[in-house]
């Protein structure tokens, strides 16, 4: 299957820290592409420059079953890298030049089976799609990246027909500042920008949200 690349004009965070801390990207413009085996490399690349991100994790927590997880322990660059050949693991590479410098994984409930239990007792439908992490380089925070990348796979989930989609934000007080590291489901303010009305909270914890959004196929 063909991979697809879209350019995306994007502005800063919109706050104005943000403009003064970074006044050469207030307006940068990202190239976003599809995770697949002609972009494996660059991905590699940048997880790697992160010393496999989250501890590394390689970004597939959320692909594993709990019965798995025993199984794929230590073994996580492995197990990404197999998916992606098998076009089972998705996300949109955000590209500054030649570089990733963020992504956003996407992908269908079947291969993104991890932490469904999250949603408790809602009386809602289970997604038809999931975007469940973002990661921006340690070099590029605070510039739009993880929005272009949640734009990105919006855009490659209509390409491939739509659905619902669901996303995880981390809803954060005002005033009270968190660790990127800690907000890897993106900002609640982000989803709310691109139209996803909130759900309820995302297991027992009320800083995660389930959000949801109904995306037209193209």
């Amino acid at each position: 299957m063909k991979k697809l690349t879209t350019t995306l004009s994007v502005d800063s965070e919109g706050d104005s820290e943000s403009r003064t801390k970074h006044p050469r990207h207030s307006a940068a413009r990202f190239s976003v592409r599809e995770l697949g085996s002609s972009t494996w490399p660059d991905f590699e690349r940048m997880v790697e420059k992160h010393n496999g991100v989250w501890g590394g994790c390689w970004c597939t927590f959320f692909h594993l079953a709990p019965s798995e997880h025993k199984q794929w322990s230590g073994k996580h660059r492995e197990y990404k890298k197999k998916l992606v050949r098998a076009n089972r693991s998705h996300a949109a590479l955000v590209y500054d030049g030649p570089d990733v410098v963020g992504w956003c994984q996407f992908g269908p409930l079947v291969e993104l089976p991890g932490r469904m239990r999250g949603y408790g007792d809602m009386d809602v439908s289970p997604p038809d799609w999931r975007t469940t992490c973002f990661f921006v380089d340690r070099d590029h925070r605070r510039e739009g990246v993880a929005r272009a990348a949640l734009e990105g796979a919006l855009r490659f989930i209509a390409a491939k027909g739509g659905g619902t989609v669901d996303g995880y934000p981390i809803a954060l007080p005002k005033g009270k500042k968190y660790s990127n590291s800690f907000i890897w489901g993106g900002t609640e303010s982000m989803y709310l920008n691109q139209g996803f009305r909130p759900l309820g909270p995302f297991g027992t914890s009320n800083r995660v949200m389930v959000m949801r959004k109904v995306v037209r196929g193209r």
